[in-house]
């Protein structure tokens, strides 16, 4: 996959810069606020993908996600820094302007702050639009246009293998990608040239 291409020049570009948790997390560019620019979790074996996702779908689970999740289960890309104006008081917070979605491999709950874990593809798949086909596998989020209202779910359609995405909570598709690759290429690329802090306006 040309992405795992994109990744691999991350983790190349950050060498000097990386920070690994005890449970395989890779932070890239790791700080305070945000916890890292990139965050790449540890990769998925055989056993976990057909265990806990390929045998929990009616539909067959995409050959290119499971060739993704091998490599990094799930991932927080292009995180910036967020200030809220609360009470006149600039509060700094995180964004991932880019997220997969993986398989937690813990509990969210009481979970300790050097145990980041991805998003959760099983529990996020449920959320889709009641309108959206039942054969799309909801794998990622991202922000259009650095705009952080503009917040777009990425759905895969397990039959076709097409991509597409929609605006949160609709089901209009906003863009389609011919596969998987294609579409997270497309988004990274999207972003690449991102600020490093936004100030977020209501």
């Amino acid at each position: 996959m040309k992405f795992i291409n994109i990744l691999d020049e991350l983790k190349e570009k950050f060498a000097e810069n990386t920070l690994i948790r005890k449970n395989g997390t890779i932070l890239l560019g790791p700080g305070i606020v945000p916890r890292a620019e990139h965050m790449l979790f540890k990769p998925l074996d055989d056993k976990l993908i057909d265990e806990f996702l390929v045998s929990q779908y009616v539909n067959k689970f995409p050959e290119e996600y499971i060739k993704l999740l091998k490599y990094t289960n799930g991932a927080n890309l292009c995180t910036v820094k967020i200030w809220h104006t609360i009470k006149k008081k600039k509060i700094p917070t995180a964004s991932g302007f880019f997220i997969i979605y993986g398989l937690p491999r813990t509990q969210p709950f009481g979970r300790p702050d050097d145990m980041e874990e991805p998003y959760d593809v099983r529990i996020e798949d449920l959320k889709r639009h009641d309108d959206n086909p039942k054969t799309w596998l909801h794998c990622a989020e991202y922000i259009r246009d650095y705009d952080l209202h503009k917040n777009y779910d990425v759905f895969i359609d397990t039959v076709s293998g097409r991509v597409y995405s929609c605006l949160r909570n609709t089901n209009d598709i906003v863009e389609s990608w011919d596969n998987l690759d294609d579409c997270l290429c497309h988004i990274y690329h999207s972003l690449d040239d991102r600020e490093a802090e936004y100030e977020f306006k209501r």
